[in-house]
């Protein structure tokens, strides 16, 4: 349901329906005996004389009026205060949600139970009555949490004026919604375009998932030639043949099983690896072609960070949890689909405990998330504090405070290890009751499976298959709980990604002009410039002088003056806010981007040298070269005889990152050379 805001007399009418729908269906399967439709069956269901539990399907009418009256409250109130109840509505959804994951469990319950008796015929409506009960109350909750949990009092866009409550409050919450509404947008659209690096790499990862699927298979049979291998042994039908033939066929798959694994492994690997390229490369690639400004107002260590951290975190997250998802759903439907083919009765049980260890896991997830907030809350007062501290040191130790702080610091620190206790609880108690629910489903399991069996309805092998399917759903289903927190962190290593992916260049450098000779005449017309960072602060207003070609020109000033942006605009590094630089009346944004940088060279005031040979430092910037180029260039800066003789490997040693494989004297000799 979408999460658009509604009045209260919507919500009722919303609720209403459904509450209508919810009654007819139930009336429709009690009526239905799988044979005849007539209403003198709901007539003998209400017959509560002689009621019984394992025959009366009654029960779902009496659950769905539950049901329905909890719906028709949240209704009524929502109509009586709108402008109050969706903060109520927002409160009380656990609740609502506990009730509801109850009334899931009845239904395969109440099922069973009917099938108890073996002489009883397969009714239609039974089955329509189970399935309706489980998807209505998933429904409900849905209504619960999308429509009565934001109701207002004016619909959007009507512009009647308020009866009750406060208009800011109301156009608050219109914002909150519109803001999450494009929160879960952008965050399905980043989830979808890490999709998309996969689908460029189809063919790998088209092979990755077809020996994945393989592995599934192979692993999902294994349980059930487990249980036809105690079928085998003990029994009427034991005979070392079966034995034989069950064992061998055991084999196969567990090699078969281990071959794809293999397979499966190493075509995820290289498909991770091609994505993990792929999104460097289109990060790189966006941002050396960023303008100068764009470094300013990022850091080299955070843009490196986002090459190396947040481009490996969103490939290993990505590739890691699609194989994940991928197996483990595999794995689940197979098991899903012999546990049913093995005993649906036996299944039913299994079923009917889901519910009930989510709504475990819900009730501690939401205490946890409450003290987990608590915690982020503590932890980061008590940094506001070490920041307070930290930036006014000086301060601190004039008043000889050193001690009065750190006890300050402890005392916030200490609230946080109190919420932390608090949290050793919950997780104690999650994991007993996670615990016990598991061995009470164990224990129902065999219970009713050994009395399944005693009752010669299942064979004993059968019975241990399916607990080995049990034991496997389990881990499929802990496995499938990891996946969407996994996605999420690539979701959010791939925010700052994109972002630098997607930003087009402030300064363009589409220019095409390219002319055969240039006379190298320099023209400010009226300059103004202002720093992308600190668009506020000046740096030239109406800056206008030539210099012609031959000429010798010093800019001379202050610290701050603008010396530095001249150059930087004239090699088209900015553009001016206002104003025009020309070369040879051209201007500098018109010049081919290449071509302009072969015609106006910068010596910097500390010249950088790369992690190349000399060679390869000499001739940077060049499509081609030979060593000829280059040890003519080397003579004619004279630097030939220096980097034969004070080297170790001529004009092929490696200087390193800015000369350090060099000493300080031999490195910064090269560099004013070169």
């Amino acid at each position: 349901m979408s999460s658009s805001l509604y009045t209260g007399g919507q919500a009722l009418f919303i609720c209403l329906a459904f509450i209508g729908l919810d009654l007819l269906v139930n009336v429709f399967g009690l009526a239905w005996n799988g044979k005849y439709f007539t209403f003198d069956n709901i007539a003998h269901w209400f017959d509560l004389a002689n009621y019984s539990f394992l025959k009366n399907p009654v029960d779902f009418l009496a659950v769905a009026l539950i049901r329905d009256s909890i719906l028709l409250g949240g209704a009524v109130s929502a109509w009586a205060s709108p402008s109050g109840f969706s903060q109520v509505a927002e409160n009380v959804k656990n609740v609502v949600f506990a009730m509801m994951l109850l009334i899931v469990a009845f239904a395969p319950s109440k099922l069973l139970a009917f099938y108890e008796d073996d002489n009883i015929r397969l009714a239609v409506g039974d089955w329509i009555l189970m399935i309706w009960c489980i998807f209505a109350s998933l429904l409900l909750q849905g209504i619960w949490t999308s429509v009565l949990a934001h109701v207002t009092e004016v619909a959007a866009g009507t512009g009647d004026s308020l009866l009750f409550g406060d208009a800011e409050h109301e156009e608050r919450l219109r914002q909150e919604e519109a803001e999450k509404a494009a929160e879960q947008r952008e965050t399905f659209q980043l989830l979808f375009r890490l999709l998309g690096y996969m689908g460029r790499q189809w063919k790998y990862y088209g092979m990755a998932f077809f020996f994945l699927f393989c592995y599934s298979l192979s692993r999902v049979f294994i349980p059930y030639y487990t249980g036809e291998v105690v079928t085998a042994v003990f029994g009427d039908k034991a005979s070392y043949e079966k034995l034989h033939k069950t064992v061998f066929i055991m084999g196969m798959l567990s090699l078969a099983s281990t071959v794809f694994g293999g397979l499966r492994g190493g075509s995820f690997t290289y498909a991770h690896a091609t994505i993990d390229r792929q999104i460097r490369n289109d990060l790189f690639r966006s941002v050396v072609k960023q303008e100068i400004g764009f470094f300013d107002m990022n850091k080299t260590g955070e843009i490196c960070s986002r090459l190396s951290a947040d481009c490996q975190t969103m490939s290993n997250t990505l590739s890691l949890y699609m194989n994940v998802l991928t197996r483990n759903l595999t794995m689940l439907f197979g098991s899903l689909i012999f546990m049913f083919t093995l005993s649906w009765k036996l299944s039913m049980i299994t079923l009917i405990n889901i519910p009930i260890i989510f709504l475990v896991n819900k009730i501690f997830g939401v205490w946890y998330d409450m003290l987990s907030e608590e915690t982020q809350n503590s932890v980061a007062k008590a940094n506001d504090v070490a920041e307070e501290v930290l930036s006014s040191i000086r301060t601190v130790k004039s008043f000889a405070c050193e001690n009065y702080e750190s006890s300050r610091f402890m005392t916030f620190l200490n609230v946080t290890l109190k919420i932390a206790t608090r949290k050793v609880f919950v997780v104690i108690g999650l994991i007993w009751s996670n615990e016990l629910l598991q061995m009470g489903i164990l224990t129902i399991v065999l219970w009713y499976g050994g009395h399944l069996v005693i009752e010669n309805k299942v064979e004993s092998g059968l019975l241990v298959s399916f607990l080995l399917y049990q034991f496997q759903l389990g881990e499929n289903l802990r496995e499938l709980g990891e996946v969407w927190n996994g996605l999420m962190q690539a979701v959010g290593a791939s925010r700052k990604v994109f972002e630098f992916i997607d930003r087009p260049p402030r300064v363009e450098n589409t220019g095409t002009y390219a002319p055969d000779g240039m006379t190298g005449k320099i023209e400010f017309r009226h300059v103004a410039f202002s720093y992308p960072i600190r668009p506020d602060l000046p740096i030239m207003e109406d800056l206008t002088f030539t210099v012609e070609p031959g000429e010798v020109v010093a800019l001379v000033g202050p610290s701050g003056g603008g010396k530095s942006s001249c150059i930087a605009m004239l090699e088209h590094f900015y553009e001016p806010t206002s104003g025009e630089v020309l070369i040879d009346g051209v201007p500098v944004r018109e010049y081919d981007h290449k071509f302009l940088h072969t015609k106006v060279a910068l010596v910097g005031q500390e010249p950088v040298l790369y992690a190349r040979s000399v060679t390869e430092n000499i001739g940077y910037g060049l499509d081609k070269y030979d060593d000829d180029m280059v040890q003519n260039s080397a003579k004619l800066a004279n630097a030939h005889t220096f980097i034969m003789n004070d080297t170790t490997d001529g004009y092929n040693t490696n200087v390193g990152e800015k000369g350090s494989q060099m000493s300080g004297v031999y490195s910064n000799s090269l560099k004013f050379k070169l």
